[in-house]
């Protein structure tokens, strides 16, 4: 039977997320507490707050301005949709600059947004909760890369284990880098030795996350000819993923632009992320990669459901929320799949789900 009774429940109020990174800042507005985050709306602007990080230690001035028109026009929106719930989140760069306590009191003085500034393992905790919402079974190790950081922690069982927070973004290893490529690449080989249990990865899944790896899914497509251009879940095994990743690690701008659905502001930093996955694949050694669009906004989103909505299947969650929107009862289908189940005696118990 349905997983709950709210096929004559109200339509829920949505909630809105804006992340602030080292690079972008974004907001999106999901259809309402539900057990599957649906965006309704979805607006970034490229501030690069991060851009002078790793040089001089603070923000971009000039992305300090852009971020605060952004949010303005962030709040004005969300106020006009009447959201349930608006969370405001802090990454690495307001994290690690010097001024960024100043920069969180002149948005809330300004827009009146209170930001919450996440530490290294909220962040990733919340990469890892964006993908266990779309992917309960997950198992092996979620890699978040984002313009000011790297987060790793390895989830297993619907748990979180050990994790890590690495400087080393594509904003900030792409300041390093434009001086001196194998001072950046001893930069990376060094902060990732120092955590052994990322070797505990191996035979199981690297699950990618973040736009620059999306991106980077996206020529992994097109350079495959590969039928589905759907990125949440495409998978690749370890070896296929070296191999494709030291080829586009080595691609010019032109050929990258002319990929069609390629991010263009991310053109810059794929190589730099192509070569960053491609090591973090050759040290843990997994069977599979795979690409999620569900990362920290979703683990945020997740966090906050009710613990019931937690334990129910995303997928048929989803199908049921689909059935009440049509106007139909999702019983009825319930009902059907009972009839025909005795059809199929034998069947996996991942095909049943489906």
């Amino acid at each position: 039977m349905p997983q709950d009774n709210a096929h004559l429940a109200p339509r829920p109020k949505p909630v809105g997320i804006i992340d602030i990174g080292s690079n972008s800042v974004r907001l999106v507005i999901y259809s309402g507490v539900t057990r599957t985050p649906i965006p309704i709306y979805n607006e970034k602007t490229i501030c690069a707050l991060g851009r002078t990080l790793e040089s001089t230690g603070k923000l971009n001035p000039e992305g300090i301005n852009k971020a605060i028109d952004t949010l303005t026009r962030f709040k004005t929106l969300a106020d006009a949709m009447e959201l349930a719930r608006l969370d405001v989140l802090g990454t690495a760069a307001i994290r690690d600059a010097s001024d960024g306590p100043d920069f969180v009191c002149k948005v809330q003085e300004e827009t009146g947004l209170i930001i919450d500034v996440m530490s290294g393992e909220q962040e990733a905790r919340r990469s890892a909760l964006g993908v266990l919402c779309g992917i309960p079974t997950a198992d092996g190790m979620v890699a978040d890369l984002g313009g000011g950081s790297l987060e790793l922690i390895d989830v297993c069982n619907g748990k979180l284990g050990n994790h890590a927070t690495l400087p080393l973004g594509t904003l900030r290893l792409a300041e390093t880098i434009s001086k001196e490529q194998k001072r950046g690449m001893l930069s990376v080989n060094e902060h990732l030795a120092k955590h052994e249990w990322i070797t505990g990865v191996r035979g199981r899944t690297v699950y990618a996350v973040g736009g620059a790896w999306r991106t980077l899914a996206r020529v992994c497509i097109a350079h495959m000819n590969y039928p589905l251009h759907v990125l949440d879940n495409f998978t690749l095994t370890g070896q296929q993923a070296v191999s494709l990743f030291g080829l586009i690690a080595h691609l010019g701008p032109q050929t990258l632009k002319r990929i069609r659905g390629v991010d263009k502001s991310r053109l810059a930093t794929l190589p730099l992320a192509a070569m960053m996955l491609e090591r973090l694949v050759e040290l843990g050694e997994p069977n599979t990669l795979v690409f999620s669009i569900y990362g920290m906004r979703e683990g945020q989103f997740f966090k906050n459901l009710p613990s019931h909505y937690k334990k129910v299947d995303p997928l048929i969650s989803a199908a049921e929320d689909w059935c009440r929107s049509s106007g139909h009862d999702p019983r009825t289908g319930y009902e059907v799949f009972e009839w025909m189940s005795e059809l199929f005696p034998n069947e996996k118990e991942s095909n049943t789900r489906l």
